[in-house]
């Protein structure tokens, strides 16, 4: 019964593998295509709004351009000259910017945008794997792998970097592999242009650099006893694309080290503050949360290599490109280890070698083969679910936020009454409040501080200025519905009444008889 199956899997490759060029680049557009826009819409992602979270800056351009008629130029200088003082991303300010000239606050057509990019990464890291000898099966599985899972958040979240990313480095290593499979320089050109643009996008993705000088490496050395005359005729063989890849990887560590700074990154880096047993528990947490599949099936596979100990020992090349890729991002995240987006592109380096290399591996065989394939799949299933659940989440607090802005719109708008805004310690909930409300002809939001127990404009020309909860006629502030709900603001709100907003709450003010 298993032999009768595995034929059938096996005609089904083949019959898979005649399809011509055009036609599997149809069905894979189409497939992925249907995939992430089918999600974002039927989850209703695509037109949920705003999230009190990094797209309020979108707001704040919008703000800038209309009420404070500053030029898209002045915009950009402003965005990424400010930006430049903490962080190394321009074209992350520069493509937002943009968007908001483009689409003003029309989230729903930056979500499309969005989906665009997450379609183009499949396809690309598709097309990655096919270059690197995977039938159509084995690539939709690597590809797949990639970005689905908690990472999925890039699919619909405005503001993450890294959908744009992890497209530029799929692109980037396809136009690679090309260049070293057929010669041709323009992809060696093209190729160092997108893994460019990629690290000037964010910085975690510098650390791949180096993966890419040692995979140009591997490629050239494969079957080839390794010596040092031999790694110097390689390293001379490609020396301008090695330079030029090299060159960006250290001009652009050396701006963030000596010019930059990393003291604006809490999250990146080891701290003598941190206790050893402190790094353990984060990283235990992560292991059962969001990279659970990834321990989970990674030690069944893992295992199943083992049993292959002397061919699996051969293995070094591809142990050593995927741990150039996994363990320098778990060093930038040591302190609050990875989840949710910032588990890409370290698992681009768990499928290379799980997926790329697992499925070609010539001794897996029989009955271990089928347990191996039947670990990844279940994977991929375990990990489709946690994006379902994700979507519809985000989609309900994208519905809670939008209903709660615009029923405070209608409340207030036309009028003098004063909204109270107790998102602190969210900044960005309240630079939502702020500049959306602005960009709707409305100027009257206070922000409540829970530990200094006031209330004042906070942000503006007049942002010493105080006021009252008596003044107050809106209150809107998380439940615990939401996942940014840390506390219940400590104010008396027996004059007003309670509407509940899905994940926010408001609270109107009582009209007087």
């Amino acid at each position: 019964m298993v032999d009768r199956f595995l034929d059938r899997v096996q005609g089904f490759y083949e019959s898979l593998e005649k399809l011509g060029r055009r036609r599997e680049a149809l069905l894979i557009w189409g497939l992925f295509a249907a995939l992430v826009f089918g999600v974002v819409t039927l989850c209703g992602t695509m037109t949920s709004g705003f999230h009190l979270v990094d797209d309020w800056e979108f707001a704040k351009y919008v703000d800038w351009m209309t009420l404070e008629n500053r030029s898209l130029w002045d915009c950009l200088k402003e965005a990424v000259g400010f930006d430049l003082t903490l962080r190394l991303r321009p074209l992350y300010y520069i493509n937002r910017v943009l968007m908001a000239y483009v689409f003003g606050i029309n989230l729903t057509a930056m979500s499309v945008v969005k989906a665009a990019e997450i379609v183009a990464a499949l396809v690309a890291l598709y097309y990655c794997a096919r270059q690197m000898k995977c039938n159509m099966i084995y690539a939709a599985l690597f590809s797949l792998t990639v970005m689905v899972g908690y990472q999925s958040a890039v699919w619909w979240k405005l503001g993450p970097q890294e959908s744009y990313d992890i497209m530029m480095f799929a692109v980037g290593f396809y136009l690679l592999l090309k260049w070293l499979f057929t010669g041709r320089r323009g992809f060696a050109f093209a190729s160092t242009g997108a893994f460019f643009l990629m690290s000037i996008y964010k910085e975690p993705f510098i650390l791949l650099l180096p993966f890419v000088c040692l995979f140009v490496l591997y490629v050239e050395l494969q079957g080839v006893r390794l010596t040092v005359s031999r790694l110097w005729e390689v390293v001379r063989k490609r020396l301008p694309f090695l330079f030029a890849i090299g060159l960006i990887f250290v001009a652009e560590m050396f701006l963030l080290v000596f010019v930059i700074g990393t003291n604006n990154y809490s999250y990146v880096g080891l701290d003598e503050s941190v206790t050893l047993d402190q790094y353990r528990q984060v990283w235990l947490a992560a292991a059962g949360n969001n990279l659970k599949w990834y321990v989970r099936f990674g030690t069944v596979l893992c295992l199943i290599f083992l049993t292959y100990w002397e061919q699996t020992k051969k293995l070094g090349w591809e142990i050593l490109l995927a741990a150039a890729i996994m363990l320098p991002q778990c060093v930038t995240y040591s302190k609050t280890a990875l989840e949710e987006r910032y588990i890409l592109p370290w698992v681009f380096g768990f499928a290379f070698f799980f997926v790329i290399v697992g499925c070609q591996f010539k001794p897996l065989s029989g009955k271990r083969r089928i347990v191996y394939m039947l670990c990844l799949l279940l994977m991929l299933a375990a990990h489709g679910r946690v994006m379902f659940r994700e979507a519809q989440y985000f989609a309900y607090r994208g519905k809670s936020v939008e209903t709660m802005l615009e029923d405070t719109l209608k409340e207030v708008q036309g009028t003098d009454k004063r909204v109270l805004s107790c998102f602190d310690p969210n900044s960005e909930g309240n630079k939502t409040m702020y500049h959306w409300f602005r960009v709707h002809g409305y100027d009257e939001v206070f922000y409540w501080e829970e530990e200094e127990q006031k209330i004042s404009r906070s942000y503006g020309p007049r942002e010493d200025e105080l006021s009252s909860l008596e003044e107050m006629d809106v209150v809107v502030m998380y439940n615990e519905e939401d996942r940014h709900w840390c506390y219940t603001p400590s104010l008396d709100l027996s004059d007003f009444t309670e509407k509940k907003c899905g994940t926010i709450t408001m609270y109107v003010r009582n009209e007087i008889d």
